[in-house]
């Protein structure tokens, strides 16, 4: 009988520590187990936070998601099966280089050159093609986000509570990156009420882009309501055309990456510093003696200069019938930019509050009414 007691007195003083230790826990994570908005570190470190981000989808699409729908993981989600959308497209782009330029050991002379210059200009134009198509965007956001305050990638992490996998394992936590205005129809306003880094009182973000998009202070007594509307316009017609000039420059890039010029351009990096040993040297004795890099810049030189002959090439073209094609490509891609800032950078439909009038109100007024 005292050994029961016993035993029960213990099972209950465990029962009641690990009780306290989760509520210890919780209140020491009750900042960290919600969506956050990263607004201030996209503020202070807006391409580092992004590089971090990326790499951070990057590692997991190659690793954990990988292997937890492989196991079957009753976690595994439609935004971890998009994430390894990237994968293929790197591993394509990684063979389409490799196809022309680790191939062309195996032939003969003639056609070892050939296909060197081949591989030269498709390994530029994955290069160009991802740089343009990413950098081009900010083309139109960038003026957005400076005019309106509106930032169509602002990111915020989400915190998913997983399932437990195995027995003995609970309070699964995981992290998903996604964007404020990722979905038009259904953007996380939750995440703006109430969020001090835009200021004081629960409609601060909303009262600060209102008054960026021209509505008077009179018309911002509901300014969440009022400005809504007009944010959702913003993304829509920036989202539009942000991507609709991507794909004309990263066209654009991929036809200056194809000119002649490229054909001899040297990549080969030990060749030009003379392996790693020899650049650590350089470096060394540039500390020492002060002597500037210039003259071992060969490859930045060089890759500048085949830049800008391969511009020229591209737009005035090779003879009479193809100097057209680059100046219209090229042309395409600055009018779609040009379209786009002037679309979303102007106001054509004022969001000037409105009252209800007496005749549009749904209520009669000279009736009686019963309070219940």
């Amino acid at each position: 009988m005292v050994y029961s007691i016993g035993v029960h007195n213990i099972n209950n003083n465990r029962m009641n520590a690990v009780s306290f230790k989760a509520e210890a826990d919780d209140k020491k994570g009750m900042c960290e187990n919600h969506d956050t908005l990263m607004y201030q570190e996209t503020k202070k470190h807006p391409i580092t936070t992004g590089l971090k981000i990326q790499s951070d989808k990057l590692k997991k699409a190659f690793t954990t998601y990988p292997k937890k729908g492989l196991k079957g993981s009753k976690n595994a989600n439609f935004y971890e099966f998009l994430t390894m959308g990237t994968v293929p497209y790197l591993v394509g782009s990684a063979g389409m280089i490799a196809v022309f330029n680790l191939a062309s050991r195996f032939f003969n002379t003639a056609d070892a050159k050939n296909a060197s210059k081949l591989g030269k200009k498709m390994g530029l134009g994955v290069l160009f093609y991802g740089v343009a198509k990413t950098l081009s965007k900010k083309f139109i956001e960038i003026p957005v986000k400076a005019k309106y305050g509106i930032d169509v990638n602002l990111p915020y992490r989400k915190v998913i509570n997983e399932l437990p996998e195995e027995d003995n394992q609970n309070n699964l936590v995981s992290y998903e990156y996604h964007k404020a205005f990722e979905s038009v129809d259904f953007p996380r306003w939750d995440l703006f009420y109430n969020n001090k880094n835009f200021g004081e009182g629960r409609n601060a973000y909303f009262v600060k882009v209102g008054k960026k998009l021209g509505i008077k202070n009179d018309d911002l007594e509901h300014a969440d309501q009022k400005v809504k509307p007009a944010i959702k316009e913003k993304v829509v017609k920036t989202r539009l055309f942000s991507n609709l000039s991507s794909y004309l420059w990263a066209a654009t890039g991929v036809g200056i990456a194809m000119q002649t010029p490229w054909e001899n351009f040297n990549v080969n990096l030990a060749k030009r510093f003379n392996a790693w040993k020899n650049c650590r040297q350089i470096a060394q004795n540039a500390k020492l003696t002060g002597i500037p890099f210039k003259k071992h810049t060969y490859l930045v030189q060089d890759f500048g200069k085949k830049f800008v002959e391969s511009f020229k090439e591209f737009v005035n073209g090779k003879n009479a019938k193809t100097n057209i094609a680059g100046r219209v490509l090229l042309g395409a891609a600055i009018g779609m930019t040009l379209i786009g800032n002037f679309s979303t950078l102007f106001n054509f439909n004022k969001y000037k509050g409105t009252k209800p009038s007496a005749s549009s109100s749904l209520i009669d007024e000279s009736k009686e009414k019963v309070v219940c």
